[in-house]
């Protein structure tokens, strides 16, 4: 499929590889820290997040509003992601968290892949939280297909949009696709990103937002 695309936006250049969230529920702090990463050109601590969108929040909008307003994001060096500390809600930063502390706020957008362009234009990362599909567990060749609504949610960094020039298979050309980048680690899809087909996204999409930096 890819070779019959024209890429719309893409911004997957000079990004270090995927992370691996592990079983935590961490996948929003993840993909908005991807986002605010490229606002500082600075890798920015996922963990601190996490943590700063408080005990009931992790995983939430207004947490996730919250912690990146009022906590703000250290360097990653600072606090590095930890895959198998227990999330009971009680543990602290530790001591090599100092600051200085990197505040923005999420900034609703529409989910249209069209739309999405004229982020990607702009010098954004949008998030993105989508309801998990089998397709999207398992993306076949990298891209992720179907009219499945799937269930629960998890969140994702959008990274491209890409046009088909031509029919594939029975996607039609003109369809759009929506290139992510997952914190699954580097064995999902293709190196932790896959194409979201714009029937599959308009089926399990549910919202997205980009970063904007409150303080310089």
């Amino acid at each position: 499929m890819t070779q019959a695309l024209s890429w719309l936006a893409d911004l997957r250049d000079d990004m270090p590889a995927v992370g691996n969230q592990g079983t935590r529920p961490t996948c929003l702090s993840w993909a908005t820290t991807t986002a605010h990463d490229r606002h500082r050109d600075l890798a920015l601590s996922v963990e601190y997040l996490h943590w700063a969108c408080g005990r009931t929040g992790r995983g939430t909008r207004p947490g996730l509003r919250r912690g990146l307003r009022d906590a703000g994001q250290p360097a990653d060096e600072q606090w590095p992601y930890d895959p198998a500390l227990t999330e009971d809600g009680h543990y602290q930063p530790p001591d090599t968290v100092t600051g200085p502390f990197h505040h923005a706020v999420p900034r609703a957008i529409t989910r249209d892949p069209k739309r999405l362009v004229k982020q990607l234009d702009d010098g954004l990362l949008p998030v993105a939280v989508l309801r998990v599909t089998a397709t999207f567990l398992k993306p076949a060749g990298g891209v992720v297909d179907g009219t499945d609504i799937g269930s629960g949610g998890h969140a994702v960094t959008v990274v491209a949009v890409a046009q088909l020039n031509s029919d594939v298979g029975t996607v039609p050309a003109g369809h759009h696709l929506v290139c992510v980048r997952n914190s699954w680690g580097p064995t999902w899809g293709q190196q932790g990103h896959a194409l979201i087909t714009e029937r599959a996204w308009n089926a399990c999409a549910q919202y997205a937002f980009v970063i904007e930096p409150t303080d310089t």
